[in-house]
């Protein structure tokens, strides 16, 4: 939202004040307009959203809870899981959320997979119910630690498991893999990772021209930086705006015909998302040229879900991860953004459910 651009002047000393000449009163009404237009144009765009057909209009989005389960990372942060089906030992899912959302994101695939196993979500540290430890924690290598904590926690030794993430959950999976690459096809029998990358991020140009963009990767690093010292006093107005926050969710996160009710969903999960670790997550995932090199995933089966329109994770970086990894196979979503698994949630889940039956036979095999 514009703010009306101020002029001030200030006389000589001596000189007798002057009453504002018709050039600054010009600007000022110029400024004024250009804030009301602008404040029209956020008005008509939210008219737009809300009237876009919507089938997912009252879902009771994050309603879906299972048994509740404490987690401890390993340097002492209080991570929140909850379990699904906590009576299933034969297999078990755990799912991992992305960068601004907690482990509802994962709503329709928690109602179309419930009954096929053991179900694990978490919230990220600074996500969600869980906390948010020091701010050094926050960075990706280190929630890959926070998922064996999770793992260790939640699925019941000798139970295999398929791991399952979003964006920056993918990103953690693949540094799980990095780490533990004994697990990788032995324990952990498959992966699916979703709109997702392994590195160079700094690179997206969110539909920018490129030297917009260019110059905006040199410049946010440091910005990021400077937001993040006073992030506390940010913390404390964050609810303000909230109209544009949910047009810029919907422009950048999803697709062209998105529901409006998932764009609110997603938008709300945002605004709870502590904001250090919202600016400081955002800061690890665009500085590593090099997230993960994948070769790990080689040892389990491995499904790699892309999406048409995602702008944040473009379909070449699913591309490039599966080109890493010769079980992987590609899946690429028509019509939806980067939050597919609430804009296609029958696709996604589909993809996933068919993953879990593979790996379930290959472990009878």
């Amino acid at each position: 939202m514009s703010r009306a651009a101020r002029t001030s002047r200030i006389a000589p000393a001596g000189a007798p004040l002057r009453r504002p000449g018709r050039g600054v009163l010009a600007a000022t009404a110029l400024g004024a307009a250009g804030a009301g237009a602008g404040i029209a144009a956020q008005r008509r765009a939210m008219r737009r959203l809300q009237l876009r057909p919507d089938p997912y209009a009252g879902e009771p989005f994050g309603a879906l809870r299972g048994r509740p389960v404490p987690v401890r990372a390993g340097d002492g942060t209080r991570l929140y899981a909850e379990i699904d089906g906590d009576d299933r030992t034969d297999l078990a899912v755990v799912f991992s959320h992305g960068w601004t959302l907690t482990q509802d994101s994962w709503h329709f695939q928690r109602k179309a997979l419930r009954g096929l196993g053991r179900l694990v979500f978490w919230d990220q540290r600074g996500h969600g119910r869980s906390d948010g430890g020091a701010r050094d924690g926050y960075a990706i290598p280190r929630l890959a630690a926070d998922l064996a904590a999770v793992i260790d926690a939640t699925v019941p030794a000798g139970t295999p498991v398929v791991l399952v993430g979003h964006s920056m959950g993918g990103m953690t999976i693949m540094r799980y893999a990095d780490d533990h690459p004994d697990e990788i096809g032995r324990r952990v029998v498959a992966t699916g990772l979703l709109c997702t990358s392994s590195g160079g991020l700094g690179e997206v140009t969110l539909g920018m021209p490129a030297l917009l963009a260019r110059a905006t990767h040199r410049l946010l690093p440091r910005a990021l930086r400077a937001i993040g010292a006073s992030s506390a006093a940010i913390e404390k107005v964050r609810h303000l705006g909230r109209d544009g926050s949910m047009l810029i969710e919907d422009l950048i996160a999803f697709g062209p015909d998105a529901s409006p009710a998932a764009v609110a969903f997603a938008e709300q999960m945002m605004a709870d998302t502590r904001m250090d670790a919202l600016i400081d997550f955002f800061h690890s995932m665009i500085t590593h040229d090099v997230i993960s090199e994948c070769a790990s995933l080689a040892g389990a089966d491995t499904l790699v879900i892309g999406a048409e329109h995602d702008m944040l994770t473009p379909v070449e970086h699913s591309l490039k991860i599966a080109g890493c990894a010769d079980s992987a196979r590609l899946e690429v979503v028509p019509g939806a953004g980067h939050m597919a698994m609430l804009e296609r949630p029958s696709i996604v889940s589909d993809h996933l459910g068919d993953l879990i039956e593979r790996a379930r036979k290959s472990i009878s095999a």
